[in-house]
């Protein structure tokens, strides 16, 4: 059977140890900037990708409503 150990002491002692880790460990930085150039957009109108084709405007129309339904029928 072990001693009874006084639990504040532990914590203290763990708390002690982690301010000493922290304290050594190096400070590396938390942000980074970017500040290379963004790239420009130009006048090139879009293009449809390869692949499934882009909803008609109808088709885009119709699965907002279906959408709002849904959420009507929470």
């Amino acid at each position: 059977h072990t001693a009874p150990v006084d639990k504040r002491a532990a914590a203290r002692g763990l708390a002690a140890a982690v301010e000493e880790a922290l304290a050594e460990a190096p400070q590396m930085p938390i942000a980074q900037r970017d500040d290379s150039p963004l790239p420009l957009v130009g006048t090139t109108p879009p293009v449809a990708q390869p692949g499934r084709p882009p909803m008609s405007q109808r088709a885009t129309d119709v699965s907002g409503v279906m959408l709002a339904g849904g959420v009507a029928s929470l």
